[in-house]
């Protein structure tokens, strides 16, 4: 008897920089090593049933990706998942998941938004954050927020601001207490035109702020106003980041 389980897992360090192509392979692998009973399809190349429903950007972090696993026998998914998460490579773990029932509604409709995290560098943040918090006012009291996506095939202009759901922005310390960086965090709708957080901060940029040094898909899941409830498991992560630096 057919098996499914929905999980959330994360892509850090060095697994961020897994191709979208190479990461059926990594997980086909893992499986293996976990002697797990996957389920394969059928045809002259059978593949391992796991699905992924929105492919994560090169060199982006996330603690907020999904995938949907079909067993050809039944597994004990807390004994096993997390077997199988051991065998993943550094970077990846399994955090939670979620048996799938009969008639479920398709992962990718779960995952109507995306709570995005762009951190800066610890230079001049209370000036970078303020700007683009005056800024990220000035985008959700738009109508329109046309921006030129380059792309190898031609360029084109993408309207932004259909996309935005919510932006916060903060200056928080860094983990090792040596000094303060400006954090966005942004709520992007999954079900409507693709925007990108690269989109976003060429929308709030104006040419004059420099890309962030690390982007963090952080949770996938219903919008809303506090952020977004996250798919497997209803909790809530919070649009807004920590207390900011100049009040702790």
């Amino acid at each position: 008897m057919l098996q499914r389980y929905r999980i959330r897992w994360t892509k850090e360090g060095r697994t961020r920089y897994v191709s979208a192509r190479d990461l059926t392979s990594v997980w086909e692998r893992a499986l293996r090593r976990a002697d797990l009973p996957i389920a394969y399809s059928e045809g002259f190349t059978p593949h391992a049933k796991v699905s992924f429903p929105d492919a994560l950007p090169v060199g982006v972090s996330s603690t907020g990706e999904y995938a949907e696993l079909t067993f050809a026998a039944p597994i004990s998914p807390e004994r096993d998942l997390g077997a199988l998460s051991a065998t993943l490579p550094a970077g990846m773990e399994i955090l939670t998941y979620l048996t799938v029932p009969d008639g479920a509604p398709k992962l990718a409709s779960m995952l109507r938004a995306t709570l995005w995290e762009l951190a800066w560098p610890p230079v001049d943040a209370a000036e970078l954050t303020e700007l683009l918090r005056r800024r990220s006012d000035e985008l959700m009291a738009a109508d329109h927020a046309e921006v030129l996506r380059r792309r190898p095939k031609g360029d084109r202009t993408i309207d932004v601001r259909p996309a935005v759901i919510a932006l916060a922005t903060a200056t928080r310390r860094q983990p090792d207490g040596s000094g303060a960086h400006t954090v966005l965090r942004a709520v992007l709708r999954n079900d409507g035109p693709n925007v990108r957080p690269t989109d976003l901060h060429a929308a709030l940029s104006r040419e004059d702020v420099a890309p962030p040094n690390a982007v963090t898909r952080l949770a996938q899941g219903a919008p809303v106003p506090d952020g977004v409830r996250e798919a497997l498991s209803d909790e809530v992560v919070s649009l807004v980041t920590d207390v900011d630096a100049e009040a702790a």
